[in-house]
């Protein structure tokens, strides 16, 4: 697999002073930082797999489809007619 990132250049050049110190290239640097996020990720509590009977929220409108679709229409009907941003003329 490929990926092509633009890294911005003030953190491509500190990307370039950190790789030189350790002797590796940028790439095998960045890398190595990315096998190390996902190594760290991995560690951390695992995602609830289903049982949020404690959110309040959650499943709120689970009874009610007709209003949960009521609701996003009104939502993007008024997004439509009133933008949130004028531009001034």
């Amino acid at each position: 697999m490929s990926i092509h990132i633009e890294i911005p250049e003030p953190l491509a050049e500190q990307v370039n002073q950190a790789a030189k110190s350790q002797a590796k290239s940028p790439n095998d640097f960045v890398l190595d930082a990315v096998q190390a996020t996902l190594a760290n990720a991995s560690l951390a509590e695992p995602l609830p797999n289903g049982d949020c009977s404690d959110d309040p929220l959650l499943g709120l409108l689970a009874d009610n489809p007709e209003l949960a679709d009521f609701i996003e229409n009104s939502a993007m009907h008024a997004r439509e007619t009133r933008p949130l941003r004028t531009t001034s003329d």
